[in-house]
């Protein structure tokens, strides 16, 4: 390693110097592409006990909570107040596959407790007898919950992520990365010696060219972590009544609270036994947090004692983030040696817009013994955009590249749920449900796998004229690319075969 040392005085007040670089030298660190597009448009159906049991199909039924986020109608179809709680455990598993590696498929399991919903209706009456009942609302849901494990264990890979840092690197003089140049990659690969000044036949410095450890362009094994958390919360305050008891209109406005962490580590041991580098680690770290706002109305008609059909619109989505990021590497030589360097923690303030949706639904009572109930939702995914926002955080980016990955990867999305609903007994019901909502990838995309998404979910559930309580499990599974590395250097995209459920307890009271 006495190559590398040569350089070690040269750099070493580079470290001082490295924590006065500006935070934007990188609007695309914090990663805002398509992916923040698809991960806040796409919601799973956890609401009340009825609603998750029946699989969310629950369009044009009422006189639940969830009514307010699937079509608001329904909280006009309420005759009585009421208040309402359901929890669970959340459970998300991630096999990851990698066509590429000899190495097998590695699964990791993630659980975690959270609230599903809680809300409170209050029912008026009305003077006017063509509106005998007015209800308001007041509630909270989860839409989306975004924990996730995923690793690659000692899993053979063609080139380095090295190689991308000498890339960038390559042309720079020494002195600027040294003062950071490139302070979430390249530089951080200088300061812990893994890029080195190249040396000419003549045994001179040329500053603007770079050597590494080892050859970037033969094999590594690579062990490769991703641990994700957070969630997507809505509050929603609503409205609702029914016109003679044959149609009933409701509005909502929500507002959503956005925290989102990810935190990565990607090991490198080279397989070249002539290097003195024993190994050196790339730590990544994300934290997205942000508001937002969503409009939502809806019509449930009745077309017969036995027989309802109803139509719901939601806004856009309007999102406010702001991604909070920072980088460390890690090297660990032959010797004995460790050296570790940090960047600066870097920001960017942004507005995701999510897609409209419109969902179409219709439910058929069966005597008193069973609901049939079905929902068709669209949203058309291509039509999501990333946007500036005025702000410090911000530098006047306009995101036309990634909109326009928006607009060529994902396609208009189509999803069914139908759900039963049938009284086993005078005071207790069971529930299933089931559900497809179709790949969100366009062919132009390039995704390998299957992103069909499929569910299944079971209920049952005590109620009588005062209160009511019961359980409901929910599952879906589908498949995602994910690239650890660019493309070039990983070939084909490692295959996350997926699946999230969630077993809830919830009860009631009528008021």
């Amino acid at each position: 390693m006495n190559h590398y040392m040569t350089c070690k005085m040269a750099r070493a007040g580079g470290l001082v110097l490295f924590a006065f670089v500006s935070l934007f030298s990188f609007h695309t660190l914090s990663a805002q592409n398509e992916t923040d597009v698809l991960r806040y448009s796409l919601t799973e159906s956890l609401g009340s006990i009825r609603t998750t049991g029946m699989g969310g199909a629950y369009g044009s039924l009422g006189a639940d909570l969830a009514s307010s986020v699937i079509n608001p109608a329904g909280i006009g179809m309420y005759r009585r107040g009421d208040a309402s709680l359901s929890m669970g455990l959340h459970s998300s598993k991630t096999k990851t596959s990698l066509s590429s590696s000899i190495s097998l498929p590695q699964t990791e399991n993630d659980l975690s407790a959270t609230v599903g919903s809680i809300g409170l209706a209050l029912t008026i009456p009305s003077v006017n007898p063509d509106w005998p009942f007015v209800t308001v609302a007041i509630s909270h849901h989860k839409r989306a919950i975004f924990n996730q494990v995923l690793k690659l264990e000692d899993t053979e890979f063609q080139q380095s992520l090295l190689g991308v840092f000498q890339g960038l690197a390559t042309g720079v003089h020494n002195e600027d990365l040294n003062n950071g140049e490139y302070p979430f990659t390249a530089s951080l690969a200088w300061y812990t010696y893994l890029l080195d000044p190249f040396l000419d036949s003549d045994g001179e410095v040329d500053n603007y060219n770079y050597v590494t450890p080892f050859e970037t362009n033969t094999p590594v094994m690579v062990d490769r972590s991703i641990e994700r958390s957070g969630n997507m919360g809505e509050t929603q305050y609503s409205f609702g009544g029914t016109f003679r008891d044959r149609i009933s209109v409701g509005a909502t406005v929500g507002t959503s609270k956005v925290y989102f962490s990810e935190d990565s580590r990607h090991t490198e041991t080279p397989l070249d036994p002539g290097t003195d580098l024993a190994e050196w680690t790339y730590y990544e770290s994300l934290v997205v947090e942000g508001t937002g706002i969503i409009g939502r109305l809806g019509v449930i008609a009745n077309i017969s004692k036995s027989m309802r059909v109803g139509v719901a619109w939601h806004s856009p989505t309007r999102l406010r983030l702001t991604d909070t990021y920072s980088r460390s590497v890690n090297s660990t030589w032959k010797d004995g040696e460790v050296y570790t360097a940090d960047s600066p923690e870097g920001g960017y303030e942004y507005l995701v817009v999510t897609p409209s949706k419109t969902i179409v639904s219709g439910s058929f009572l069966i005597g008193k013994i069973a609901l049939l109930s079905a929902d068709y939702e669209t949203t058309n995914l291509s039509n999501g955009k990333l946007k500036n926002v005025d702000s410090w955080l911000s530098n006047g980016y306009e995101f036309e590249a990634e909109n326009a990955s928006v607009e060529a990867s994902y396609n208009r999305v189509h999803e069914v749920r139908i759900g039963l609903e049938m009284r086993i007994a005078k005071n207790w019901r069971i529930r299933s449900g089931t559900g497809m909502v179709t790949s969100p990838y366009s062919m132009a995309s390039g995704v390998m796998s299957n992103g069909t998404r499929y569910k299944a979910s079971l209920g049952t559930e005590f109620r009588n004229e005062d209160w009511y309580a019961g359980v409901a499990w929910t599952r879906s599974w589908f498949e995602e690319d994910l690239y650890f590395l660019d493309p070039e250097l990983q070939g084909d995209p490692a295959n996350l075969s997926r699946s999230l459920g969630m077993l809830s307890i919830g009860a009631g009271k009528r008021l």
